[in-house]
């Protein structure tokens, strides 16, 4: 009798246990996208057709996908890639780390935007080590501020090393933190390390746990640093469909099937400026600025905010159109050709896309 009821509370337990669990880390099936007509979203699909041409005329462009009211209205696919291929985001990446460091936030992982980052590297602290660098905090790197310079200049070093967070760490600071923003992944890399320090499982955990299995999509591949810590900002693998979904999250403010998916207030603060460069333009991008890990701007005078990756990894999304634009293209090139395929891709959202809206 005595075995019986213990049996019976274990098995309670375990009922419990399994209950709280499905009521705070919701598992949903792989997520199916609705498919419309473009008409009845509002779209002339004349003039969207044009864009898909456009694409398919550049010759780099490997996707574009256009979704408008939760619904794909088009989609195409270049270069022996289809819907079900991921692909590298390259710096997309950052907007999906972005994420996850909100909701760090909300589970307790994380305490403060304030925290110093070196708190959480002890190991990496040396008498020699220029004092500025204790001042470094976890919004300097989600803005970009860490003081270091841009990636161009030292992204490779750092990537060729056996350590990349120590070499991370022994990079000159040209600005004290908080100065000046100054893009480069080395920052965001660091983001991905205190991630798996204060949540004590690796961040491609984390990530499937908390963001990825949620949103019902599959992270297929993720680089690692030669420690294990996984790239902070690049070089994780989703198709299409799958990088539209964390725009469609943002869109509806961290809502997603019926779950606060990301903290609703995290996702209006990571989407509001930490830089003043306006008046500018990149192409047809106007009026851009820096957020927390996504892009702000315009295209043809609509707001829109934007999940960037090198050579034409995007995800642009625009609140007004309820629209959501990803595209995906060759990610093997020099800085040059990069802008020259960002900026064919961003005339394409401008000239076709934007302008397929009846208004």
């Amino acid at each position: 009798m005595k075995n019986l009821i213990l049996y019976i509370i274990i098995l309670l337990l375990i009922l419990v246990i399994g209950c709280e669990k499905n009521a705070t880390e919701p598992h949903f099936d792989k997520y199916i996208w609705k498919v419309s007509l473009p008409e009845l979203q509002g779209v002339d699909s004349r003039i969207l057709k044009s864009a898909f041409t456009e694409a398919d005329k550049t010759g780099f462009m490997d996707g574009l996908l256009v979704i408008r009211n939760g619904y794909i209205i088009a989609e195409g696919y270049y270069n022996g890639y289809d819907r079900l291929i991921p692909h590298n985001i390259k710096s997309v990446s950052k907007s999906f780390l972005s994420a996850l460091t909100g909701i760090a936030f909300s589970k307790g992982f994380l305490d403060s935007l304030d925290q110093k980052v070196l708190d959480y590297f002890p190991e990496y602290i040396h008498p020699g080590l220029d004092p500025r660098k204790y001042d470094i905090t976890i919004r300097h790197l989600l803005t970009m501020r860490m003081g270091i310079e841009r990636e161009e200049e030292n992204l490779w070093d750092v990537v060729q090393s056996a350590n990349w967070i120590e070499t991370i760490f022994e990079l000159p600071l040209l600005y004290d933190p908080g100065q000046r923003m100054r893009y480069n992944s080395c920052q965001t890399h660091l983001l991905s390390a205190i991630l798996e320090k204060s949540s004590r499982m690796t961040t491609f955990e984390f990530a499937e746990r908390y963001l990825a299995n949620p949103m019902g999509i599959t992270i297929d591949q993720w680089v690692r640093d030669p420690q294990g810590y996984y790239f902070g900002g690049s070089e994780m693998y989703f198709t299409p469909r799958e990088m539209a979904t964390l725009g469609y999250v943002y869109l509806k403010k961290g809502w997603f099937n019926n779950w606060q998916l990301v903290p609703k207030d995290w996702v209006e603060f990571t989407l509001t400026a930490s830089t003043n460069n306006a008046p500018n333009e990149w192409g047809a991008w106007k009026n851009y600025n820096y957020a927390y890990l996504w892009w702000l701007g315009q295209f043809n005078n609509y707001a829109v905010f934007m999940a960037y990756g090198y050579g034409g990894q995007f995800v642009i999304c625009f609140p007004d159109l309820n629209m959501v634009i990803v595209s995906t293209a060759e990610t093997e090139v020099d800085l040059d050709t990069s802008t020259i395929q960002e900026w064919a891709i961003f005339d394409i959202v401008s000239q076709y896309i934007v302008q397929a809206i009846i208004k």
